[in-house]
């Protein structure tokens, strides 16, 4: 065990001699994988480039446990707007790596995933392409080819279909589920009741943040082009819910949203607002389909759920 570890780190620190000086250009830094890459990327020995509208939020704790970010952890920050391209003039210089999860997520902006998951990615690329860039990685999901009926999937592909064109390399991450996701249940449990799209009985392997953007430097550095990554459990997401309210310690309390009335409620949803008709047909999918990946990462779910029940408790 003792020579294993230490290859370990004599690889590390191969790796990380290897990407000293390089430069990585991360979009999305102020979303919950993002604030998370931007450490991964700097403790690889990388000069790490922020893109952000709200240099602002940089600095402040992200949502479900994101951290916030120091001076520390960035080397640059590049403040720009990815839907005004005129906005990037020389985000690009310089750069070796683009690394983007810039996605729709909570955004109340009215925009579609078309217009951002999409086009703002195509925006980098376009920008990465003539500015020499040599890798873009992009973070998709997993199990797209089941789902491709979705907005949100097709906008996704769409943005690996134009790296695939491109003229830089790229990676494609391709997680099972984020810890982030797992933090609405945790909070519903808090509150006294969880519910739950379908039976809850689809087996997933969600991945913490921290341990996805550590295997997203990894990826980047590899020489797979697409990479599945779940975390190190798989359960249902009964059991997850389960799980959440025995950490906030409180009594089960399930309630059992039926497919049929989820997806009337979806087509309701859609009529007031296209964003999050799209948004809540996906949530609903996924509340009917298996999301199980390699593993990779330590942080169990418990363990993320006691961290915010301990950052709570402590407000």
């Amino acid at each position: 065990m003792t020579g294993e570890l230490d290859r370990s780190a004599m690889e590390r620190a191969r790796a990380r001699s290897e990407t000293m000086g390089k430069r990585v250009m991360v979009a999305g830094a102020t979303g919950y994988l993002g604030k998370f890459a931007v450490k991964a990327f700097k403790q690889a020995g990388y000069q790490v480039r922020v893109l952000t509208r709200s240099k602002e939020r940089l600095y402040d704790v992200g949502p479900f446990t994101a951290p916030a970010l120091t001076d520390d952890d960035m080397d640059e920050v590049f403040v720009g707007e990815i839907t005004q391209p005129e906005t990037l003039a020389g985000l690009m210089d310089g750069v070796d790596l683009v690394f983007s999860c810039v996605g729709i997520s909570r955004q109340r902006d009215g925009l579609t995933f078309e217009q951002v998951d999409y086009q703002c990615n195509k925006n980098l690329i376009e920008l990465g392409e003539s500015a020499g860039v040599s890798r873009f990685t992009y973070v998709s999901m997993q199990g797209a080819e089941n789902i491709m009926d979705l907005a949100i999937v097709q906008a996704h592909e769409k943005v690996v279909a134009a790296l695939q064109h491109a003229s830089m390399e790229y990676r494609v991450v391709r997680p099972c589920g984020y810890f982030s996701d797992m933090g609405v249940l945790y909070d519903m449990a808090r509150k006294g009741r969880v519910y739950l799209v379908g039976d809850g009985l689809n087996q997933m392997s969600p991945v913490h943040g921290q341990d996805l953007a550590e295997a997203c430097v990894q990826i980047s550095e590899g020489s797979e082009l697409e990479v599945e990554v779940g975390g190190p459990e798989t359960m249902t997401q009964r059991e997850a819910a389960e799980l959440a309210f025995d950490v906030a310690g409180k009594p089960v309390k399930l309630t059992i949203i039926p497919m049929w009335l989820a997806r009337w409620l979806v087509k309701v949803i859609a009529l007031m607002s296209t964003q999050f008709g799209d948004l809540a047909e996906f949530i609903v999918t996924a509340g009917e389909i298996d999301g199980v990946g390699p593993p990779h990462g330590a942080m169990t779910l418990r363990a993320y759920f006691e961290d915010m029940h301990s950052s709570q408790e402590s407000l």
